[in-house]
């Protein structure tokens, strides 16, 4: 009977974890939309809903220890806390760089040369909307393969973050041909390469979730984002 107890815990922290990486995924798309349609009540949504995602990482940190302390668990027991453990920072940090995004797009309305992402120059209107549903589908299969528990479909994920950094270095060189070519789009064209930066991020965590399924399936450490 204890044992059993002891698995329901397990499998609701599991399952708790899971649902706070499909909050972290809803909120991602949200800043997306509303940084894409410039929609900057839903802008301010996210930004304040930040906050209740990083006390939902709290609480079930909070529940990680409380289980440890009281159950003692060893080996893959321990092995599956520890794995959450590792993930509540990561999901933490992915909805903190959704909000920066919108933050970002904030900030760049206030300026009196505010020019929308669409009707920027060169690959700015094209580039941004691909590389956050890439990241937004990156995310979505690294979440899948954690409830599928499949280490396989994890490894393919993290090799899909590739493209996400190809299309952040374009970017890069992009916002420096802007700023030489074109300086009064300069300004904006930094704050948006900043923006893409943080959307290349949340991929890399995702990378590290990829990593986390592996190593809570083979116990094997891995390092998938060279």
């Amino acid at each position: 009977m204890n044992r059993q107890y002891f698995q329901a815990q397990l499998d609701q922290l599991m399952a708790d974890t899971l649902a706070l990486g499909n909050r972290v995924e809803e909120q991602l798309q949200r800043a997306l939309e509303a940084v894409l349609s410039n929609d900057l009540e839903q802008m301010q949504r996210i930004i304040a809903d930040d906050k209740e995602i990083n006390e939902l990482a709290q609480q079930l940190h909070r529940r990680c220890i409380t289980i440890i302390a009281r159950q003692q668990p060893m080996a893959r027991d321990l092995r599956e806390i520890s794995v959450v453990l590792s993930l509540l920072p990561e999901f933490e940090r992915m909805a903190d760089h959704a909000a920066t995004c919108c933050k970002i797009m904030r900030r760049l309305n206030q300026e009196p040369n505010f020019t929308p992402i669409q009707a920027m120059p060169g690959i700015f209107p094209q580039a941004i909307p691909e590389m956050g549903q890439r990241v937004l589908r990156l995310l979505h299969d690294g979440l899948d393969a954690l409830a599928r528990r499949d280490a396989s479909f994890a490894e393919a994920v993290s090799r899909e973050d590739d493209a996400i950094d190809h299309l952040y270095r374009r970017l890069f060189k992009e916002t420096i041909e802007i700023a030489r070519a074109q300086p009064e789009y300069g300004d904006e064209a930094i704050h948006l390469l900043t923006l893409a930066h943080n959307l290349e991020r949340i991929g890399d965590r995702v990378t590290n979730l990829a990593e986390q399924v592996i190593f809570l399936l083979r116990g094997e450490i891995v390092e998938l984002n060279t």
